[in-house]
């Protein structure tokens, strides 16, 4: 799982206007796409960050990508974001739904 502040969009639906560097956006998936990793669904929120003006530009900026095997083993894994008073970025939060029983210790 890679997950953080790329400073870059994945998508063209992840910013509020048309003022996108298509080549910088093709070369930011070829690379998520050269590693073979997946984006998690961030769950209640388009965008991540905002140039805070009385016309705001919102982009999705922040980003978690993870590989085939980590979403094999932690499928119910929920992406949210949380609120912040202090930043231009909103906090993820990544819930995991791990099993991680053990095996079961033997009785008499």
């Amino acid at each position: 799982m890679v997950a953080g502040d790329f400073n870059q969009i994945y998508k063209s639906e992840d910013k509020n206007n048309s003022n996108i560097n298509r080549s910088l956006l093709g070369h930011f998936r070829g690379l998520i796409g050269s590693l073979d990793l997946k984006e998690i669904h961030l769950n209640g929120r388009r965008f991540t960050w905002s140039n805070q003006r009385i016309v705001p530009t919102l982009v999705k900026l922040d980003h978690v990508f993870c590989t085939a095997c980590w979403e094999e083993a932690f499928p119910d894994c929920f992406l949210y974001s949380s609120a912040s008073g202090v930043s231009d970025h909103c906090p993820l939060i990544l819930k995991l739904n791990a099993d991680l029983k053990g095996r079961r210790r033997f009785h008499f």
